[in-house]
């Protein structure tokens, strides 16, 4: 097989011949030959100029773009002026024959130059328009070729908009259209369609990974080929199979396609073509490890991309070649071919900028006609509304005027009061601030001298239960002292009245005083638990003992403790209250 392979490269090499192009998806050519030729343009504008009638004018208009189209890419702006000149007559006419073909034209237009949204928009006009010619029960064969024509081209924008599953719905409608109208068509017309369709469901398959489907297709084409008997379909389909048998790995069959389509193109001496091949060709050897073969193939896919000035085809065999190079340890010979395959990508992206650029600039010229054509619909009615406008203008302008210097006048006499108001408001303000200042001040005085009423109350108040403590004490002492000196049975009788007076002293005072002391200072017992949680009963006493600013000595007193105990517990409190000898004890609680 590599034998018959080697003999097909070799004659390929050999062999030069048309440019061509391989495509992905087929198209339909199903239109009428186009008119060529500067000779041609020049006739019909001569004959633009000797007609009357403007129905023959929309032909001629129409005429003159496809001319211009034929004649150069670079002259489809003025194929885009001609035809928008052909649609403005043929609506101010009212006469739409033509209608939808000015759409497609137009479609057409912006196809060629890459611009598939505004294309698909005037597809979509045409394809409204053919729904309408179906209710009214036109001839259904020329309307239904026309559908396959229109599925086409709208399927193929989707294509390369990379919108494959809408591109796989229109091929599809495309191919029940062409099975449908089988017995009016031509045989050859017919089986054109047939492959076509098929080929195209196989390239969208093919391009959403699904081989399968897409292998299956393609060999629908192929049978239909058979009997079509076209070798450039033939070549492509191979060619598309070879592909997919390659991702499958399976490359003996991968081989056998591109033998066949590299013969047909050798045949045909379609040079573009056989580069196209020679590149998976090239690609495929790689895959199995023959790199002296795949370098051989890719050097001859670079002559003949050379010859058809193909730069993406040139491209794609110098990335195989560096590949294959650093494969074989050859990294020398790799870097110059990544080199230049690094060079042919910048030219490619440059070369896509410029046709970024074209593509950019017929669309603005598309814009700006139709701004145009809208602006020209619009300037009979603004013409006769111009003069009545303008003196609707100048009335309003007075108005305006009148009424701007009633309310300027107005307004200013607003903002004088306004001004006053202010000024006395805030004059009012101020005084009640300075009223609001003397009562919070007053207040405030007032809550001061009440606390500090109810503390000398509360501090005459202990003072009063110290007193009444000495003299309970003194009795006690003295009960003590007659005891000692008794020894008669009395003795447990007064121990028993000694120890209930004790108790009874201690209990009444201190309920008593936290009584009194909870009315003046509320929160004092809460907010020392929360800050100090470790303090005990007697010490939460203490501090409030020392809360009224109380000495040791009183507090010992008053609670029946020695003044040692006192200071022991004082201590204690310092500790856990975090405080040290240079902090003052009574001042902290004071502050709580």
């Amino acid at each position: 097989m590599w034998i018959l392979l080697t003999t097909l490269i070799e004659k390929s090499i050999k062999t030069t011949g048309r440019i061509g192009s391989i495509v992905v998806v087929f198209m339909l050519f199903l239109a009428q030959p186009k008119a060529a030729g500067q000779n041609r343009i020049a006739e019909i504008k001569k004959q633009i100029t000797e007609k009357v009638n403007d129905t023959a004018n929309i032909r001629l208009y129409m005429e003159l773009a496809e001319s211009f189209e034929s004649v150069s890419k670079d002259q489809l702006d003025s194929s885009l002026f001609y035809l928008n000149e052909a649609q403005l007559l043929s609506e101010r006419t009212d006469y739409l024959k033509h209608q939808s073909e000015i759409y497609y034209m137009l479609g057409e237009i912006f196809f060629s130059s890459g611009n598939y949204p505004i294309s698909l928009e005037y597809y979509f006009k045409m394809l409204q328009l053919l729904d309408e010619q179906v209710t009214d029960n036109q001839d259904s064969t020329t309307i239904q070729n026309k559908y396959i024509k229109l599925f086409t081209q709208i399927g193929t924008c989707y294509f390369n908009m990379n919108y494959y599953d809408k591109a796989l719905t229109y091929y599809k409608q495309c191919l029940k259209i062409v099975e449908k109208i089988k017995e009016n068509d031509q045989e050859s017309s017919y089986l054109r369609k047939m492959v076509i369709s098929y080929a195209n469901i196989g390239s969208a398959y093919l391009s959403q990974y699904d081989n399968e489907r897409a292998l299956l297709n393609f060999e629908k084409a192929l049978e239909y080929n058979a009997a079509l008997k076209n070798p450039d379909f033939d070549a492509s389909l191979y060619n598309n199979m070879g592909i997919i048998c390659k991702e499958r790995k399976e490359y003996d069959k991968a081989f056998q396609y591109y033998n066949k389509s590299l013969a047909i193109r050798i045949k045909q001496r379609d040079t573009a073509g056989m580069a196209q091949t020679n590149n998976n060709l090239g690609n495929a050897f790689i895959l199995i490890g023959e790199y002296k073969m795949a370098i051989e193939i890719l050097n001859s896919v670079l002559q003949m991309s050379k010859q058809t000035h193909s730069l993406i085809t040139q491209m794609k065999a110098s990335e195989f070649i560096s590949g294959a190079y650093e494969k074989q340890g050859n990294y020398a010979k790799a870097l110059e071919m990544h080199k230049l395959f690094k060079t042919l990508q910048d030219s490619i992206i440059n070369t896509e900028q410029v046709q970024s650029a074209l593509r950019l600039e017929l669309q603005y010229q598309y814009e700006k006609q139709r701004k145009i054509d809208e602006l020209q619909k619009q300037i009979v009615i603004a013409h006769k509304e111009r003069k009545a406008l303008i003196y609707m203008i100048i009335s309003a302008a007075l108005l305006f005027s009148f009424v701007i210097v009633i309310l300027l006048n107005r307004n200013q006499r607003i903002k004088m009061k306004q001004g006053k108001l202010l000024q006395e408001s805030l004059l009012l303000e101020s005084r009640n601030l300075s009223l609001e200042k003397q009562n919070l001040l007053m207040e405030k005085q007032n809550l001061e001298m009440e606390l500090e009423f109810r503390n000398k109350e509360l501090s005459t108040h202990v003072m009063y239960l110290f007193k009444k403590n000495e003299f309970i004490s003194s009795i006690i002492s003295k009960l003590l002292a007659a005891k000692s000196k008794d020894n008669s049975e009395n003795n447990v009788w007064i121990m028993e009245i000694l120890r209930e007076m004790q108790s009874n002293v201690d209990n009444t005072v201190w309920e008593e005083f936290e009584r009194r002391f909870q009315q003046v200072h509320e929160d004092f017992y809460e907010k020392l638990r929360l800050k100090y949680p470790d303090l005990t009963p007697n010490e939460i006493k203490i501090c409030a003992f020392m809360k009224l600013n109380m000495t040791t000595k009183d507090i010992s007193a008053i609670t029946f403790q020695s003044v040692k105990s006192i200071q022991v517990a004082r201590n204690r409190m310092r500790k856990k209250m975090g405080i040290t000898r240079d902090e003052n004890l009574i001042s902290i609680i004071q502050q709580l």
